[in-house]
């Protein structure tokens, strides 16, 4: 799953730099989502067989046809991973397309792929409207997460790269979006884990609990990452550049890179609990 989730969010995140951030002579970014679609597309078909085996309690039924069909076409999950696969090869199409109208129908299906993840786990076991919107929390949630993890990898290569102003201007343009997604990240964080936990006393008696500050801890250090990049590093790059400084902007551009470099490590980590978490059973 945490492969899967990984996937989605990196190979999104290049065409939305291209539109957002205005990073249009980054090439590495469509070719770095070439192999992250294909790796999503392969981590959807290999989560199946082990779905089956864990319906079916039965790690042989993750070679039967007829185990198969029966969790494809008989549960939520068969439903939802099906719609999954089909907005995957359309992303797949859109993104060997060029110009802005590839790109965005590009987004739009990554973006519903990653989002469809909030229709299972502990929120598809709620009933009725509850469950609905818990389900909404939880999609907004992957979306924002999405945007904000998968561009970092991207970014980081773009600052080894680009040409100083320009990576300078497109950074102003993607903070402007990345305050946005911090903040709707933390609020639907937030409220899910509200209703998962049902209590703050669960955060240090429950399994789940822990994992959960363990999440929070890394996602905080992310946003003390995020923010460095945002005052120090940024603006001290535009600077360098209009000033011609050249041993400056190599010197701005390399801890740019190592605090890129360090927020990624921390966003692979958050996503790697986030699927713990999405497997641990909740107080609530």
């Amino acid at each position: 799953m945490a492969v899967h989730v990984g996937a989605l969010m990196f190979w999104g995140a290049a065409p939305l730099l291209q539109q957002i951030a205005g990073l249009r002579s980054f090439r590495a970014g469509a070719a770095a989502g070439s192999w992250a679609g294909a790796l999503a597309l392969a981590s959807a078909l290999a989560w199946v067989p082990l779905q089956t085996a864990v319906v079916f309690d039965d790690g042989a039924a993750a070679l039967d046809l007829p185990s198969l069909g029966t969790v494809l076409g008989q549960t939520h999950f068969g439903r939802v991973w099906l719609a999954r696969i089909g907005l995957i090869v359309l992303g797949l199409a859109c993104s060997r397309g060029a110009g802005p109208v590839a790109h965005r129908a590009a987004i739009a299906a990554l973006g519903g792929a990653l989002a469809s993840l909030g229709l299972l786990g502990h929120a598809a076991g709620v009933p009725g409207a509850l469950g609905g919107i818990e389900e909404a929390i939880l999609a907004l949630h992957l979306l924002a997460a999405g945007a904000w993890v998968g561009a970092l990898p991207i970014l980081w290569c773009a600052a080894r790269t680009l040409d100083a102003a320009e990576l300078a201007r497109g950074l102003h343009r993607f903070s402007a979006l990345g305050l946005g997604l911090v903040a709707l990240v933390l609020a639907t964080g937030a409220a899910s884990a509200w209703w998962r936990l049902g209590s703050f006393a669960a955060l240090a008696t429950s399994d789940y609990g822990r994992l959960l500050l363990g999440k929070v801890t890394l996602v905080g250090l992310m946003g003390i990452a995020a923010l460095r990049n945002r005052n120090r590093y940024t603006p001290a790059l535009e600077r360098a550049a209009a000033a011609g400084a050249t041993a400056q902007v190599s010197n701005e551009r390399a801890g740019l890179c190592r605090s890129l470099a360090f927020e990624a490590a921390l966003g692979a980590a958050v996503i790697v609990v986030a699927a713990l978490l999405a497997a641990a059973e909740a107080p609530h």
